[in-house]
């Protein structure tokens, strides 16, 4: 649970400034984009100019409910420039690297908000909570500190943030803050039937056809206890699917009986990555650390949640990692 001296310290970084951008990782997943919107509509209410700056402005588009992607105005009437900016916040980051081109712009009065247990310091200041089950709950109990009421729109993006990060309520990492800030946020006008069937149950044909091709691919060890799904470059051209419209795949292994830990690889292929450049997705239902796992391969993440990225080919990827693994299960 963060504390109030830390809360007051955050309050007192945004007092100090005037024009705020905020940031999230590259491929922002719903807990990323949900706290990301929620608090630049929290800072518009306190008196701030706000603006969220995402490495791809499509990011957005793939979470329907989020509110407060119009943008903010300056004074002569345009977008407010990320350059006018004189406090920079990233939300639901890591580690500096996961702000990929934005980094560069990462300069000058900083303060990163993140839950990850595996955080590395790059801002000035750090609103950090690894008990937090998504950022969207940090950036709710910073709201409240604020004294900004939440309306219907900030409410929407919160209640996405948490049920984007957990499963639906139903990943290790949930407590019962957890429920009582989604209790909440539903009293403060959330639509928490769309939001939940839209992120947690709705999939389009092509993500079907993926998971078609995925189901023959699981490969399971450690006498069924550990799942592997590898897809490259060619499983996405045959589904007509892009890897962040079929995010969801990730849990397919997990989700198979008497399954403890599942590992989810895909080739990665973009302006940004070389092509044969693997991520790595390690889920755990309980009872392994993956983070720590993540970690011995230069990643890091949650408890039950880490990746890391790799250069190597697949299937080196696939014996180093059921090597490590073997040692949770021996």
């Amino acid at each position: 649970m963060i504390d109030m001296q830390s809360l007051e310290i955050a309050i007192e970084t945004i007092n100090s400034a005037n024009k705020i951008a905020i940031y999230t990782h590259k491929n922002p997943d719903g807990d990323a984009i949900g706290s990301a919107f929620a608090l630049k509509l929290a800072l518009l209410s306190y008196g701030k100019l706000a603006e969220v700056y995402l490495e791809n402005s499509d990011d957005v588009k793939l979470f329907q409910f989020t509110a407060g992607i119009e943008f903010c105005l300056n004074s002569d009437g345009e977008r407010l420039s990320e350059n006018d900016c004189d406090l920079r916040i990233s939300v639901d980051c890591a580690d500096k690297h996961r702000l990929g081109v934005k980094l560069k712009n990462f300069t000058g009065n900083t303060m990163a908000i993140d839950h990850h247990v595996t955080h590395e310091n790059f801002a000035d200041f750090t609103l950090l909570d690894g008990d937090s089950a998504s950022c969207g709950e940090i950036i709710y109990r910073l709201i409240r500190a604020m004294q900004v009421d939440i309306t219907s729109d900030i409410a929407n993006n919160l209640y996405m943030a948490i049920v984007a990060d957990t499963g639906g309520f139903k990943y290790p990492a949930v407590t019962p803050e957890t429920h009582r800030i989604a209790a909440d946020l539903i009293e403060c006008g959330a639509n928490f039937t769309e939001i939940s069937q839209s992120i947690l149950d709705t999939y389009s044909m092509e993500y079907l056809y993926l998971t078609k091709i995925a189901i023959d691919k699981i490969k399971l060890y450690c006498n069924g206890k550990i799942a592997v799904l590898t897809l490259d470059n060619a499983d996405f051209a045959a589904a007509e699917i892009t890897d962040q419209l079929a995010d969801k795949i990730v849990n397919l292994p997990r989700n198979i009986e008497g399954v403890e830990v599942s590992v989810y690889i895909r080739e990665r292929e973009s302006s940004e990555y070389e092509v044969g450049e693997y991520k790595t997705s390690l889920r755990s239902n309980g009872k392994v650390n993956v983070s720590a796992i993540a970690q011995k391969f230069g990643g890091g993440g949650h408890i039950f949640a880490a990746g890391f990225e790799s250069s190597k080919d697949a299937e080196t990827i696939v014996a180093e990692v059921i090597a490590e693994l073997r040692g949770e299960f021996s």
